[in-house]
C-alpha cells in the first residue's frame, strides 16, 4: 500500500478511538431545531414589522380606497405567512418528538 494511504487509515482509526462517538441523529435533530427556532424568531419579528406597516397605512389612508386595499392585503398576507410558519414549527416539533 501507498505510504499516504497507510497514514490516512492510521489517522482515521486513531481518531475513532480518541474522539467520542456522537450520534448523527442527535446532531441532525439539534440542527433542525436550531434552524426552526431561528426561522420562527426572524419571521415573528418581520410579522410585527409588517403588521405595523399595514396598520399605519390603514390608519393613514384618509379615505383612499387603494391605500386601504394595500393595507388590508399586507395584513392578510402577513397573517397567512405567520400561520404557515407557526404550523411548520409545530410540525417539526411533533416530528422531533417522534425521533427522540
Amino acid at each position: 500500500m501507498n505510504n499516504k494511504k497507510i497514514k490516512l487509515i492510521s489517522f482515521l482509526s486513531l481518531s475513532l478511538l480518541v474522539f467520542p462517538f456522537v450520534s448523527l441523529a442527535d446532531a441532525v435533530t439539534e440542527t433542525i431545531s436550531n434552524i426552526t427556532t431561528w426561522i420562527v424568531t426572524v419571521s415573528t419579528g418581520l410579522a410585527i414589522l409588517m403588521y405595523t406597516i399595514g396598520g399605519f397605512l390603514w390608519m393613514s389612508d384618509a379615505g383612499n380606497a387603494e391605500k386601504s386595499k394595500i393595507a388590508k392585503n399586507i395584513i392578510t398576507s402577513t397573517t397567512i405567512g405567520l400561520v404557515i410558519i407557526l404550523l411548520a414549527a409545530g410540525l417539526t416539533s411533533i416530528i422531533k418528538g417522534f425521533v427522540d
